[in-house]
């Protein structure tokens, strides 16, 4: 059965999407296309790229985070650089160009000077990733095509309209990554970042006053993604919706990266029966009807870049 998934953005917890894929696999669920926002834009491109899910699972869990957030002399300012998550990227994908992946994709991404929402379909495909994830403020922002381009999920936290645009033959199969475990109060936030060092330093840190501004930007940052990704949800509709409950970990922290993944292949098992009955035959038959009488105008937000 044919799917296309829109992948939402949530900085570490996208690893909960390789549990999400490799479910879909398990069971015979064939991807025809990603749409993918921030970190789904990261993990939608590595494995359109051909990449199978385990190979994404050892390239994450042998990644160095000291590393990953290392600054580079042509970064834009930023608190945070992507030179190593720059260097594992260009090891996976190197020059590949759109056109060279084995799946369609499209990343999203915000023009920071007009506002638009920009879909990235053309060009080399680690450009488009980096601008995707260009968190503002936190991580450089990307210049593409004479466009200065911030993450996507500024405008757009699951892109599920990208991903009907793409094949509104198809159900779209939307992860969001806000929904919190039950384990952890509402109350409770998460430092965004994973700091390093014995119990004690850590706690100095973390009543520093910069790091209380960056703990604060951070929560209203996912204050706003939640109550977009709700409405976008309301509005757009995805025929099916996967929701791993790892909304309580923070942007960057360090994570478990196994457990993730479990996180993902269980909310996706929970709700099979529901994919299975929105990619049948007649239900796909139903949205090809509907499209050729009634074809989805382009929104007039959208905008392109030349590469």
């Amino acid at each position: 059965m044919d799917i296309t998934l829109a992948l939402g953005g949530g900085g570490v917890r996208g690893v909960a999407h390789i549990g999400v894929i490799r479910t879909l696999e398990e069971h015979q669920f064939k991807i025809k296309a990603i749409a993918g926002t921030s970190a789904g834009g990261l993990m939608g491109a590595v494995y359109a790229a051909g990449f199978s899910t385990q190979k994404i699972e050892n390239a994450v869990d042998d990644f160095d985070p000291l590393r990953a957030f290392s600054r580079q002399t042509d970064d834009r300012p930023s608190l945070l650089g992507l030179g190593g998550i720059s260097d594992k990227l260009t090891a996976l994908l190197g020059e590949r160009t759109f056109d060279e992946l084995e799946i369609p994709f499209a990343a999203t991404a915000v023009s920071l000077y007009t506002g638009k929402e920009i879909i990235l379909t053309t060009g080399k495909v680690i450009d488009a990733v980096l601008a995707t994830i260009a968190v503002p403020g936190i991580f450089p922002s990307q210049k593409i095509g004479g466009r200065v381009l911030i993450d996507g999920g500024i405008l757009d936290p699951v892109p599920v309209q990208v991903a009907r645009w793409m094949r509104p033959d198809l159900p779209v199969v939307a992860v969001t990554l806000n929904k919190r475990s039950p384990d952890f109060p509402e109350e409770e936030v998460a430092l965004p970042i994973h700091i390093p060092g014995p119990a004690s330093v850590i706690e100095h840190l973390n009543n520093l006053r910069p790091v209380q501004a960056l703990k604060i930007f951070s929560q209203s940052f996912e204050v706003a993604s939640k109550h977009l990704t709700k409405l976008s949800m309301q509005l757009y509709k995805p025929e099916v919706i996967i929701s791993p409950p790892v909304g309580h970990i923070g942007l960057l922290q360090k994570i478990d990266v196994k457990e993730m993944v479990q996180a993902g292949m269980a909310a996706t098992e929970d709700i099979l029966n529901e994919i299975e009955a929105e990619a049948n035959w007649m239900k796909t038959l139903q949205r090809k009807v509907k499209q050729h009488v009634n074809p989805d105008p382009l929104p007039d937000y959208w905008g392109n870049v030349e590469t």
